[in-house]
């Protein structure tokens, strides 16, 4: 498994502009910098699946990126929810750090799978 630098640096700084946006959004509201460093954190680790992460197998690599731009859609549907209703701190934390395990886990038994 390879990272490219370059991709992965314009992954964090494309999840750094979405979080901005979030935090655009929730600009008013108590718990605007978690909503804006999880949305961003979780937005920045698909996005450097999707774009910046090779693997020696082209089916491996594939796997990633396909599970990678799903849990980003997941991330997003979450975070757009928790922006437009009422934030809680407990259920914010708990769904999107659920969600990020599945996705760690998942990702990592592709990539042993392919080893």
């Amino acid at each position: 498994m390879k990272f490219n630098v370059f991709l992965s640096v314009i992954a964090v700084l494309i999840a750094g502009l979405i979080g901005y946006g979030f935090y655009a959004i929730n600009s008013g509201e108590g718990f605007v910098w978690l909503i804006t460093f999880g949305s961003g954190i979780c937005m920045a680790l698909s996005l450097i699946g999707i774009l910046a992460v090779s693997t020696k197998g082209r089916a491996g690599g594939i796997n990633i990126q396909a599970l990678s731009s799903i849990f980003f859609v997941v991330f997003l549907i979450s975070n757009l929810v928790f922006t437009f209703t009422k934030i809680k701190l407990a259920p914010y934390i708990i769904i999107n750090g659920i969600l990020l395990l599945i996705y760690a886990v998942s990702t990592y038994g592709i990539i042993k799978s392919r080893q």
